[in-house]
């Protein structure tokens, strides 16, 4: 058991991890680190992690890295209020980093303190509740998630990167699709990182190359907490590969979204555009 708060975190802690922990509101988890006790509710007990929902998704064939805050953004507007066990991806073999990004689109639009993935997290195998209701993710609904986050038009100036913060894999992708490349005049990048993370990175000589480019590393801070002066004031579109911050980022900053995987980010710094047309691997589907 541990005591978290934070709620992309709490819900990558109980699913993927295996932990147990209720969505804390904020300082009740310094009172448990003070004191070593929490109050026996939630995600401590075995009925606080039933599912009480079934959804079954359509997986959709050839996509990329984008699909995975999508499906976990879809995921939560499907169980807003409860537990659901999440069938059809036990063959899409989802890394930690996809994990990560679905958790932190699953807590934009849901409660629920966590789910079960069937094949992938250490309780997909356990049964829902009796009488879990069923609810299908399909072709029709990809293709309208994608458009409800990228309702901008396609010009971008920020390119938004993180939320949760870069692993040392994902620096590593962004800076292999960057290597040789210049950003476009008038488009920021900004990469949100935890300071272990960027100490790795500089090590490996990815933060310097990529600095030279005009790359910005922000450590030890969240999309979500950042605001002018370090927010770049002449943004009137942004583009993210967080499913998190494209849910979050018109209400707290006033700014335009595009939402798209980190091909697409990158695109973006180097044309300053992003692509209005759904990608192949939705638009097939649909």
């Amino acid at each position: 058991c541990i005591g978290w708060s934070e709620s992309n975190a709490v819900i990558y802690a109980n699913s993927v991890l295996g932990a147990r922990t209720p969505k804390h509101p904020d300082y009740l988890d310094l009172c448990i680190a003070m004191t070593g006790r929490a109050a026996v509710s939630g995600g401590y007990t075995d009925a606080g992690r039933l599912a009480r929902r079934v959804i079954e998704v359509t997986f959709p064939e050839g996509a990329d890295d984008a699909v995975w805050p999508l499906v976990g953004w879809l995921l939560g507007k499907a169980s807003p209020d409860r537990v659901p066990l999440v069938v059809g991806l036990e063959e899409a073999s989802p890394s930690a980093d996809d994990l990560k990004a679905l958790c932190a689109a699953f807590g934009t639009t849901s409660g629920a303190p966590m789910l079960h993935i069937r094949g992938v997290t250490p309780e997909g195998g356990l049964e829902p509740a009796a009488d879990a209701d069923r609810v299908l993710i399909g072709a029709a609904e990809f293709a309208a998630a994608w458009c409800e986050l990228n309702a901008a038009e396609e010009g971008v100036e920020l390119v938004a990167i993180g939320s949760p913060h870069v692993s040392l894999d994902e620096v590593r992708v962004l800076a292999g699709l960057l290597e040789g490349q210049a950003i476009r005049d008038g488009v920021e990048v900004i990469v949100t990182i935890g300071r272990e993370v960027l100490a790795a990175a500089r090590r490996e000589g990815h933060v310097a190359a990529l600095e030279a480019i005009g790359v910005r590393f922000l450590p030890d801070i969240c999309w979500c907490s950042i605001t002018e002066p370090l927010f770049p004031s002449g943004t009137k579109v942004l583009v993210t590969n967080s499913g998190k911050y494209a849910h979050y980022a018109f209400g707290l900053s006033g700014r335009k979204v595009r939402f798209g995987g980190m091909k697409t980010c990158v695109e973006a710094a180097l044309t300053g555009r992003v692509s209005s047309a759904l990608p192949d691997w939705i638009d097939a589907a649909s």
